[in-house]
Parts: structure tokens; sequence; C-alpha cells
């Protein structure tokens, strides 16, 4: 009888090392879980802000006068074109060939 005991007894301490092991493995993958959920959260919440921040630009740009920009980008491209004609040579019209 005092066998059968010990054989149950030893039967048990070894079940327990099983349940134990079993416990840290689910243990881990709630950890490691967590710590995804957590790294996913934090990139959501950075992703959000600097996309809020980009529309919040766009939204927020001071309008212009069309006018305005008409004007200046006609005064642009005559300065442009003035400046590159005094760097192109005029071409000779007066050579006999």
């Amino acid at each position: 009888m005092k066998t059968v005991k010990y054989i149950l007894i030893l039967f048990f301490l070894l079940l327990g090392t099983q349940a134990d092991a079993q416990i840290f493995k689910k243990l881990s993958k709630r950890a490691e879980r967590a710590a995804e959920r957590t790294v996913e959260r934090r990139v959501e919440r950075e992703t959000r802000k600097s996309t809020d921040r980009a529309l919040d630009s766009v939204i927020d740009a001071p309008k212009k006068d069309r006018k305005r920009d008409k004007r200046k980008s006609k005064k642009d491209e005559e300065a442009i074109i003035d400046s590159t004609n005094d760097s192109i040579p005029a071409p000779n019209l007066n050579t006999k060939s």
C-alpha cells in the first residue's frame, strides 16, 4: 500500500511539472501578443498623427489670389526670356554663301 502511495505521489509531481511548462508557454505567448499589440497601437497612433498634420497643412494653407499669381508668372516668364536672349548670340544674316 505504501508503494502505491509513493507511485501516486511521484506521478502527480511529474504531472505538475508538465502543467507548469504549459502554463509558462501560455504566459510567454500572451506576453508576445501583448507586445505586438502595443507596437501596432503605437505605429497606428504615429501614422494617424502624421496624416492629421499633413491634412491640416493642406486644408489650412492660405489661399492665394489667382490674379496676382498670373501677373507674377507673366513677369517672371518675361524676365526669363529676356535673360536667355542676352546669352544667345544673334544670328548673322549678312553673310554671303
